[in-house]
Order: structure tokens, then C-alpha cells, then sequence
């Protein structure tokens, strides 16, 4: 053919690549972005008069996870007041040089009390450091299927070291006692955010420790590159631990920013915080020819909100998936990079659930910020007509009757 390349003047012509590509990615950033961030959303006080703001102590502040007890209307809080000044995830340090902040503590509440009982755990960690440094995210309990034993896990995002880990606790009621028993780190439990773990006493080390999902909220570390993952890269993932190898086996790769996990020994429930959406997951277990179990997910289905998600609570019993977000994301990452100061307005609260045998999604409850702000885990005790929320950074946690 005369007359040049067939391609000329077309809009895949070579040299319309640079102008084509950024315009891909920044169409790709507004498409997520805007639902993200929240700006129109009309955010109302909805089902609120029945609930109370549960607070007193000094330390029971920034409580970003609690786990409900097998006990009925009791609940296990992991706190992090530091979280004011640094914010390990969001990228947020305030800290002066030389400054530590106040180590996380993890809280045993009796709500359906009245009043409600607070008591703070004392730690007895002798035989490890960790303490110095231990700032949580995620929470969970283990149960033993056959001695019973009470096992609180918690993630560790450390201030001064890029050093994650899993601790274990175990838990003492009567006394409010835990024994630190036993420190997880792995090259390839990095940056992790929530952990849901597997009661399967197949899946059990010889000591007893469980196996267990994790999610990988970023795959940087830097401040600045996790930014830009979050909006143009899928970069996030979710990884199990298993405990009869001591090795990482692949969960999910391929998300935006992977938060809140939750589910039972055969579904996993992922909060996928960008998408605003939760995934859910059947999980397939297999044993090799040497007799080790192992692992996969198959994809189930999608729930979508209109909030970022944030933790996630599974009623087994009635199949029902409580989603705690932020229905104004930008308004909290705003607030987070703030001084705090009473013309900066509290981010507000949401609280969702997924019928998961229907397929339907409603609203639980919705706070401007006025009574309880930045939620972020939120759960239901049918037994004592409760839904308990906690808040990322908030006073204690609230406790609506339902």
C-alpha cells in the first residue's frame, strides 16, 4: 500500500502511546477514586437512638478491632493510643525524633452489663521484647476443637522496625491475665492487616498453634509508592500461614487494598477496601502425598457498598456478613492528617450487613460523626439483641440495641 504506514492517523498509532497510557491511568484513578472518596454521599443519622458510647478508661481509645467471646456478651478490644500520633497504614507519623508512643493494650468488655464492665488484660511477656513496640491491627480467638483452650492472636505493626508479626495469647478470664506463648514472623508476612484463622485441628502444629488467613493491606512499604498502589495498582493480597509447615501458602493476589477477613473453616469473607466491596470465598482443602493439608480459594460471589469497607464480622449461624466502613474515606484521611483540633469534624460511621443466602445488602446503623466516629469493626449479638462498633479513632466502642 502507498502512502505510509496503514496506521497513520489512527488512535493506536505508536506515537499516541504517551498521551494514551497516562490517560488510561489517571481515567482508571477518577473511576475508583470518586465513589471512593465519598464526596457525594449523603451521609444521616440512621438507627442511632438506641445506642450508647462505652468509654472511661484512659487507654480505651483507637480501638480499630475487637473479636466477640465464645462467653455471650462478651468482647475482646485490641486499643492503640499511639495510633494519634502514627498510623502505620495510612502512612500518618506526627512523632517527635526520640518520641515512643504508648503501646497497644488489649481489653476485655462485658456489655451486656449495665453499666458495662472495662477491664484492660494485664500481659505477662517475659520471655519476649515485643511489647516495647507492639501496636495492633487485627484481632481474632482461637478455640481449641479439643482441650478448649483460649488463645487471643493478634497482628503486630511495630513503630521502629519493619518487623510485622503474629502474637499469641493465652487468655486467663477470671484474672484478666494473658501469657504471651509464641511470636509468628515470615519474609512473607508483611504488612499484614487482619487474620481469620482455621479451628481445623488438621491445620495444627504440634504445639497446637492454628494455621491462618492473612491479609497484606499493601505490597510497599514506602509511604509515598503504597499511595500510588492504592489507586493504579492491584497489588494487595491475602496469604495463609500454615502452621504444620511453618511456611506462606498463596490465598488471593490481585487486590485493592485487602483489609478485614472473616468466615468459618469452609468460607473466607475479604474486605477489599478501594472497591468498597467484600469478596466471598470457598475454601478447598487438599493433602499431599505426605499426608500435609493444604489450601485454595475458589471465587463465590461480590457484595458492593457505599462505603470503604473496613473489618468484617460472619453470624454463622444466620449467614450474615457485618461490614463496618467509612462512607466519607476522603473526610477520614483528612481527619487523620489533622491536629485534631474541634474544627476538624469527625469523620462519620457505617455499618452494613450482607444477607448472604439472599444476596441482599442493607444499612445497620449510620452516625455523622457526632455520637461515634471512623468505625471500623462492627458485630451482632443476636443472644443479647446487641450490635457492638468500634472505632479507628474513637473513645471506646459503641453498643446499639437492635
Amino acid at each position: 500500500m502507498a502512502g505510509g504506514s496503514p496506521f497513520k492517523g489512527s488512535w493506536f498509532y505508536f506515537r499516541n502511546w504517551g498521551f494514551l497510557i497516562p490517560l488510561a491511568y489517571f481515567t482508571s484513578f477518577l473511576y475508583m477514586f470518586i465513589p471512593f472518596s465519598g464526596l457525594f454521599n449523603e451521609v444521616k443519622d440512621f438507627n442511632v437512638e438506641e445506642c450508647a458510647k462505652v468509654a472511661g478508661p484512659k487507654d480505651f481509645n483507637h480501638c480499630e478491632d475487637f473479636i466477640l467471646s465464645n462467653d455471650t456478651g462478651v468482647a475482646y478490644v485490641a486499643c492503640d493510643p499511639a495510633r494519634a500520633k502514627r498510623n502505620v497504614v495510612m502512612g500518618i507519623n506526627k512523632l517527635l525524633p526520640g518520641e515512643r508512643g504508648v503501646g497497644s493494650g488489649l481489653w476485655r468488655i462485658d456489655y451486656a452489663s449495665t453499666p458495662a464492665v472495662i477491664d484492660k488484660f494485664t500481659v505477662d511477656a517475659q520471655q519476649s521484647n515485643f511489647m516495647s513496640d507492639y501496636h495492633t491491627l487485627g484481632i481474632n480467638l482461637d478455640i481449641h476443637p479439643v482441650t478448649g483452650e483460649k488463645t487471643l492472636v493478634t497482628v503486630n505493626r511495630p513503630h521502629f522496625s519493619n518487623n510485622p508479626s503474629i502474637e499469641f495469647f493465652s487468655v486467663d478470664d477470671n484474672s484478666i491475665h494473658l501469657v504471651h506463648k509464641r511470636t509468628i514472623n515470615h519474609p512473607e508476612i508483611y504488612n499484614p492487616n487482619s487474620i481469620h484463622i482455621i479451628n481445623d485441628v488438621r491445620f495444627r502444629a504440634d504445639d497446637g498453634t492454628p494455621s491462618f488467613f492473612f491479609s497484606r493491606d499493601h505490597y510497599f512499604n514506602n509511604v509515598y509508592l503504597n499511595k500510588i498502589e492504592n489507586y493504579f495498582f492491584f497489588l494487595s493480597s491475602v496469604g495463609f500461614y500454615n502452621a504444620r509447615t511453618g511456611q506462606v501458602e498463596k490465598g488471593v493476589h490481585g487486590l485493592s487494598f485487602a483489609n478485614g477477613l472473616t468466615g468459618t473453616d469452609d468460607v473466607l469473607f475479604i474486605a477489599e477496601t478501594f472497591k468498597r466491596s467484600t469478596k466471598q470465598y470457598k475454601i478447598i482443602t487438599t493433602v499431599d502425598e505426605k499426608g500435609l493439608p493444604h489450601v485454595h480459594l475458589d471465587f463465590v460471589s461480590e457484595a458492593k457498598y457505599n462505603m470503604a469497607v473496613d473489618n468484617l464480622h460472619y453470624n454463622v449461624e444466620k449467614q450474615l456478613l457485618v461490614v463496618a466502613g467509612h462512607p466519607k474515606a476522603l473526610q477520614l484521611v483528612n481527619y487523620v492528617g489533622s491536629d485534631y483540633t474541634q474544627e476538624t469534624p469527625k469523620p462519620p460511621s457505617q455499618v452494613d450487613i450482607w444477607d448472604v443466602v439472599s444476596g441482599e445488602t442493607k444499612t445497620l446503623m449510620q452516625d455523622d460523626g457526632g455520637l461515634f466516629a471512623t468505625s471500623t469493626t462492627g458485630a451482632l449479638d443476636l443472644t443479647h439483641s446487641k450490635l457492638v462498633v468500634s472505632g479507628l479513632y474513637e473513645e471506646g466502642v459503641l453498643i446499639c440495641d437492635i
